[in-house]
């Protein structure tokens, strides 16, 4: 069995990858590390008192918020390796979205004050956070176009290859419920369904259960 390695764990985050071993070895000292959270827990919530980041070690975990009428809006899933609450660790302020595993997840964590203290010592750290956020910022905008110029087909269409190509096959899983996937993009779990049954018919995709095999990728 391969012992756990508080290192690696951190470095699964394109946040710290490239950071050489001694910073990642002060992270080390102001996180927490193989927190288990059972497929269905909350991981963080609204007024948790939990401000800080924290990083996905295993496990998947979906992000969202409530509508005024009490509905999940799902903003994304987050997968080995992806962060959230980065925003946290500069302000301090209450998060509005919840996190919730959608299978058994073990995820570390960094507290705010903590990390701000760390920061003050190592500015270089300053530097790959906010090329992070770039990214965050790319990928957000990229949703926002999918929600707004695309019709619904399009959308499902666009998703799925951008999932194919982050992957590297023609050939994905499914992970969210096709009712969290619909409302990431913007549309109703019956168009979904309906619009994903018109893209088989097409022949853009065939649909084996949540595995969903791609006619050709657009890169």
């Amino acid at each position: 069995m391969t012992k756990y390695s508080p290192i690696t764990c951190l470095s699964k985050a394109a946040l710290f990858t490239d950071l050489p071993i001694e910073l990642k070895e002060k992270l080390v000292t102001v996180s927490e590390h193989q927190q288990k959270f059972p497929k269905g827990s909350i991981i963080r919530q609204p007024d948790d008192g939990k401000d800080g980041m924290i990083v996905i070690d295993q496990g998947k975990a979906k992000v969202y918020n409530l509508s005024k009428d009490g509905k999940e809006v799902v903003l994304g899933i987050l997968k080995k390796g992806d962060i959230e609450g980065q925003q946290h660790l500069f302000k301090q302020s209450e998060s509005e979205n919840f996190v919730e595993a959608v299978e058994d997840t073990w995820v570390c964590s960094i507290n705010r004050a903590d990390f701000q203290n760390l920061l003050q010592k190592t500015p270089d750290l300053s530097l790959k956070l906010l090329n992070n956020f770039g990214e965050k910022l790319v990928a957000i905008e990229h949703n926002s176009v999918l929600r707004n110029t695309l019709d619904a087909k399009e959308r499902i269409l666009a998703y799925l290859n951008d999932l194919a190509n982050e992957q590297g096959k023609n050939e994905v899983k499914l992970e969210l419920k096709k009712k969290d996937l619909a409302s990431y993009l913007g549309i109703t779990p019956e168009t979904f369904s309906r619009k994903l049954k018109e893209l088989e018919k097409d022949g853009k995709i065939e649909v084996h259960g949540r595995w969903i095999k791609m006619e050709r990728l657009i890169m």
